[in-house]
């Protein structure tokens, strides 16, 4: 009797556009060796691990075109959650506690109506923050892998505006991150007034974000409560 030879039907394909920066990718749906290391990231609750499993999947399942170490969250998280509707099904069901009486509740969610929301009105942002008058900085996003949840709230806005400089100008002469001495450009921006250092992180309130707001009644208490989606992860 011959043996039986088993083979996988080919996955198939689809593409998305990230909203932030326009980047058209093609994908697929991930498979079960690469959900279990998303399940064993997340049954972990450390958060490297979680971005780091996250990181993997969108970098597989696109064939290695969208790095989300390349990318802002927000075009991270919309790659996830495209993959993630393809691989899963469209809708999300996570748990909330309710505002009023604390009761928990299952909540359907369509992955596909998330927006981009910023913390500002804003919308003209210049990434090309002039200091001084012969010294610019060029900043950009922060991507999922520079955010630091282990760190107190000052220490983490420090972390992540030194992370972000991508270039700095300094009399016309450009200098790429690559150029500037790391040590140098710690002291340089601890150096900064604070006047001159909330020019930097003014920068961050127009970063775009996931946002999904929700109005439900609850089957508890009766009464109508709004909740509003913002950590990813709460998908995965």
């Amino acid at each position: 009797m011959a043996k039986l030879s088993l083979k996988n039907t080919e996955l198939p394909l689809y593409t998305m556009t990230l909203p932030v920066s326009g980047i058209v990718s093609k994908f697929r749906p991930f498979i079960v060796k690469e959900e279990k290391v998303l399940l064993i990231a997340l049954q972990s609750k450390n958060q490297q691990q979680i971005t780091d499993a996250m990181h993997k999947i969108v970098l597989g399942c696109t064939n290695n075109t969208v790095d989300t170490r390349k990318i802002c969250a927000a075009d991270a998280e919309y790659a996830f959650l495209q993959i993630r509707s393809k691989s899963i099904g469209e809708e999300a069901k996570p748990r909330v506690i309710c505002s009023k009486c604390k009761s928990e509740n299952n909540l359907k969610v369509r992955l596909d109506e998330f927006t981009l929301k910023t913390e500002t009105k804003n919308e003209n942002t210049n990434h090309i923050i002039q200091l001084y008058e012969n010294i610019a900085v060029v900043m950009r996003y922060a991507s999922i892998h520079d955010l630091s949840v282990d760190l107190n709230p000052v220490d983490a806005v420090f972390d992540i505006t030194k992370k972000c400089v991508e270039s700095m100008i300094v009399d016309e002469q450009v200098y790429t991150r690559n150029d500037i001495d790391p040590k140098e450009l710690s002291d340089f921006i601890d150096n900064l007034t604070p006047i001159e250092f909330e020019k930097l992180t003014a920068y961050f309130e127009t970063t775009p974000k996931l946002n999904y707001e929700l109005q439900y009644t609850c089957p508890t208490c009766k009464e109508k409560v709004k909740v509003n989606f913002k950590n990813i992860t709460d998908f995965f």
